[in-house]
């Protein structure tokens, strides 16, 4: 899987309330199956088994023709609220999902079952995620859980603050973290980020590669007059995936950051054994009345946008497009731990745009940003800005503060002496390190290395980032730790 980018796209298509009742996206689902299958892109429906029953012929369709899956969205905000009462504490809401979770799953899978005989079902999408639901999940041999949120702020009373992105086995104890143990639920981002963008700007949702989120910022502007020029069938059947005219409107062609981002995610394959980027387009935000009104609006901008990713992903061979629930079934194939993730991003906000800060916060720190390189394992996540040795973040799962609710370490480990000595063909560098306690841990030595090889070391890891980094993951005990790395040409 080297140098492979997997990408996964995903449509929210569940019922939803409105003022005039609860109703199905369905002609937002036909517009998004209409553009991702064009390119050959499956796509991965996020439904409930109302949905299903009215979508049936749409998913059904695009199952045949382009091998489309479903995962089951599961409410347990709505759970808890049917229960009659709220849960006085945390046991009591504990006892409530225990007892409602494993019915409501099953149901809602055997419902989907029935309607749809080729799915599996066997992939949850959730906003509110707890232990109970993990340990449920793993319990009736559920394989992931989509819906984490890296960078999260909160907003909505739910947070993910402190979860990796990306792919990770969840832990029953600790819903938001890599699990320790071997196997289980894979936990799944909700989208791809900008991650520098992320977190020196402190927005996840304005640096997120959801389509709508990049007209919203300015970050990707499709044109504002997007033309028609392939009508529905009158058999109501959806739009061909090749229409006559070779294309279902004159897309537009600024979607430059998308490109970007999917160009660092790409790069970052060639340190790493699995990299995907995940993107998601509520069907809802794509429905209109007719096919006369879809250029109308913002529907067509977004359209435009999302066609431009689409169409990055068909025609770049290095990038493979997979449904969830095959992207997950790889990564339980091939890791039985939560896989190991490098991350060097680059600022890539383009500066001549005036980002539109429609979610907040508002940062302070404009871009560009510093070149900032991410990590994380089953035991911590660690930040490093370029030129620093030491992280400037570290969130620690193993022995997490007991004070800190997200995980963060406050009282980094400090270098007490760094003793680099060349001699030759080699390259010996010894650091002597203080620590407060038995922690995990990383260093990074910037700059080009990749002439050395790696003679000896009493680190746990050592690892070239390409041509930006070598980088050092320890195991610190407490108090002072000596650790030693021999390189030669």
């Amino acid at each position: 899987m080297d140098g492979q980018l997997f990408y996964t796209f995903l449509s929210l298509a569940a019922t939803r309330d409105t003022p005039s009742g609860k109703i199905v996206p369905v002609e937002g689902m036909k517009l998004i199956a209409a553009l991702a299958h064009r390119h050959g892109v499956p796509v991965t429906w996020i439904v409930d088994s109302q949905s299903v029953h009215e979508s049936r012929n749409i998913l059904l369709q695009g199952h045949q023709e382009c091998g489309d899956d479903v995962i089951l969205l599961i409410d347990i905000s709505n759970i808890l609220r049917e229960s009659g009462t709220t849960p006085a504490s945390k046991a009591e809401e504990i006892v409530v999902l225990r007892r409602k979770l494993p019915e409501l799953i099953i149901s809602e899978q055997g419902k989907v079952r029935r309607m749809l005989p080729w799915a599996q079902a066997n992939v949850i999408a959730a906003d509110m995620k707890t232990e109970v639901l993990v340990e449920v999940l793993e319990e009736l041999n559920f394989t992931g859980l989509w819906g984490y949120r890296w960078g999260d702020d909160g907003t909505g009373g739910v947070t993910d603050r402190g979860c990796p992105w990306s792919f990770f086995y969840a832990s029953r104890d600790h819903y938001n973290v890599p699990a320790q143990h071997a196997g289980g639920l894979v936990a799944v981002e909700d989208t791809s980020l900008d991650l520098n963008a992320v977190f020196h700007s402190g927005n996840a949702r304005v640096f997120s590669a959801e389509p709508n989120a990049l007209r919203m910022s300015g970050l990707c502007a499709g044109r504002a007059s997007c033309q028609l020029v392939h009508a529905e069938p009158a058999d109501g059947r959806l739009l061909s995936a090749e229409p006559a005219s070779g294309r279902l409107y004159d897309a537009g062609e600024d979607i430059n950051y998308g490109k970007l981002l999917l160009d660092e995610y790409l790069k970052n394959c060639s340190w790493n054994r699995f990299v995907i980027f995940v993107q998601q387009q509520p069907a809802y935000e794509m429905e209109y009345a007719s096919y006369d009104e879809y250029d109308k609006g913002t529907i067509g901008k977004i359209a435009d946008i999302l066609d431009g990713f689409l169409h990055e992903v068909k025609t770049n061979p290095s990038i493979q497009a997979l449904t969830l629930p095959q992207a997950i079934n790889v990564y339980k194939r091939e890791f039985e731990y939560t896989e190991s993730c490098y991350m060097v991003l680059d600022s890539i906000v383009p500066l001549h745009v005036d980002i539109d800060f429609y979610a907040p916060p508002v940062p302070e720190q404009k871009p560009p940003y510093p070149l900032t390189f991410f990590y994380y394992d089953r035991e911590c996540q660690l930040i490093f800005r370029e030129g620093q040795m030491t992280p400037i973040e570290m969130r620690n799962y193993i022995y997490p503060p007991f004070e800190s609710k997200h995980y963060v370490e406050k009282e980094m480990p400090s270098i007490s002496d760094f003793r680099p000595a060349r001699d030759r063909d080699k390259l010996i560098m010894e650091f002597e390190i203080e620590s407060i306690k038995q922690m995990p841990f990383g260093l990074t030595i910037w700059d080009d290395h990749s002439m050395f090889g790696l003679v000896s070391t009493n680190a746990r890891l050592v690892k070239w980032i390409g041509t930006y980094l070598l980088f050092v993951r320890v195991d610190l005990e407490e108090g002072l730790n000596r650790i030693e790395v021999s390189l030669t040409i």
